[in-house]
């Protein structure tokens, strides 16, 4: 077999080897070793999980969806403290989101899902004959993009780069600068597959795949959204944005970011709306304002209070691929001692997040920002957005399949016009006066 040791997913050589390589994560033709994968996989039950987990100190709102012991629940109405099950009063299985269009001869049950212009409703009581609109007996589900999900990030001064060393660093991580930034928004969580497939159904385009290159399925749900190259990453960011009547944010064509105006900037002050966050952003929010740690949960094994920090290679994966499908590690990879559970893709927010209150910073999928690589130097920097001659579009925080060479200040440019198995995104939004996010 042939490796590469930076890793971003599974992926397959012209020799029909399994490989996982950094730079060609989730790509290559499924083969019959990875058709034998996949059956192995479907024999053992070992699907991705479909929704976040489920905590006991959350509050959640009407219509919020959960993984508990297994299952997906939606919350009847605002709870906190009330486990999902059968037996739960707030609770109810949640429904299939892969709905069939209205039809206005069709008598609809409760909590049942249609489709209808491009929009997806649920019933809120019995009906029949109720055009699917904002009132009455239906309620949209909306871009499934909350404004709660976001935390505000307060703006300071922090030395980017590799500051403390890891296990393994790479030359694009030097040298050290110190970077300015202003406030920001953070999603707490990656764009999950849900979402995105909200996305998706309302511009009529195929659902995004949930295989990996082996065909093997992550799941859906509450997973975090991966085969997602940059370029439609954009595309959904300007999608959601029209959603709250604000202006796109990317030229589909260039990548360019763009003003209130449409006009071409790399002042992210100047940027309405959704975004990707700037890889000096992301950094900022990783390193938890800018402390001296390799990975997000700090420096040594990922445990908190003796408890999973992340997901990432582990005891989890190394038993899935060994002992369930009899596939060896590659020799290079030196897995963490630890279970958090998850061979794979986790539910987002899985884990315990940093002290912002940002999840999966380190682990899980790998996140395209908006930056491309630019080259660093010592001088310092405001508010940076990295430009440069190449196409590459940088993504930082390592994935599921990343083991004791992870580390946060990790740089990796790739093809904005491919998407990887273990390549996700999340969003982003300037502090802007005047400009509030009143929810979805």
């Amino acid at each position: 077999m042939q490796y590469n040791n930076r890793s971003r997913g599974v992926t397959v050589d012209d020799s029909g080897q399994t490989m996982a390589g950094r730079g060609t994560a989730g790509q290559g033709r499924p083969n019959r070793l990875m058709q034998l994968l996949l059956t192995a996989l479907l024999a053992t039950g070992m699907h991705g999980a479909l929704a976040a987990a489920w905590q006991a100190s959350a509050a959640y709102a009407q219509g919020d969806i959960v993984a508990h012991q297994g299952q997906e629940w939606q919350a009847k109405w605002w709870t906190r403290g009330e486990a999902p099950g059968p037996q739960a009063q707030a609770w109810q299985p949640a429904p299939s989101e892969d709905a069939p269009a209205w039809q206005a001869g069709t008598a609809y049950q409760a909590g049942q899902v249609v489709l209808h212009e491009g929009k997806l409703y649920q019933a809120q009581w019995w009906t029949r004959g109720n055009v699917p609109a904002p009132q009455g007996p239906w309620k949209s589900l909306g871009t499934g993009v909350k404004a709660k999900q976001f935390v505000r990030v307060p703006g300071g001064t922090f030395i980017m780069g590799a500051t403390v060393a890891g296990n393994v660093n790479y030359p694009n991580e030097y040298p050290v600068h110190p970077v300015t930034l202003s406030p920001f928004y953070l999603s707490s969580t990656e764009v999950t597959y849900r979402q995105f497939d909200r996305y998706t159904r309302a511009t009529g385009q195929p659902l995004l795949s949930s295989l990996d290159a082996g065909g093997m399925d992550f799941g859906r749900g509450e997973n975090p959204a991966v085969n997602v190259s940059w370029f439609a990453a954009i595309k959904y960011i300007n999608w959601l944005n029209q959603q709250k009547g604000w202006p796109r944010a990317y030229d589909e064509t260039t990548g360019d970011l763009l003003d209130a105006a449409g006009q071409p900037t790399t002042d992210v002050a100047k940027v309405i709306g959704y975004r990707l966050p700037t890889e000096a952003e992301w950094e900022y929010a990783a390193r938890d304002r800018g402390q001296d740690i390799i990975n997000a949960w700090g420096n040594g094994a990922p445990l908190i209070n003796g408890k999973p920090a992340a997901n990432i290679a582990d005891i989890s994966l190394k038993t899935f691929f060994e002992g369930e499908l009899g596939i060896p590690l590659p020799p290079w990879m030196v897995i963490w001692e630890v279970t958090d559970g998850y061979p794979r893709l986790a539910p987002v927010g899985s884990f315990i997040p940093n002290s912002l209150g940002v999840y999966d910073l380190s682990g899980n999928a790998w996140e395209w920002t908006t930056d491309k690589e630019r080259v660093y130097t010592t001088a310092a920097q405001t508010n940076p957005v990295g430009v440069s001659d190449a196409p590459g579009r940088v993504m930082r925080g390592a994935s599921w399949d990343n083991g004791q060479e992870m580390h946060i200040t990790d740089r990796y440019a790739g093809n904005p016009a491919e998407s990887t198995g273990a390549t996700g995104f999340r969003l982003a939004r300037s502090v802007v006066a005047g400009q509030e996010d009143r929810g979805d």
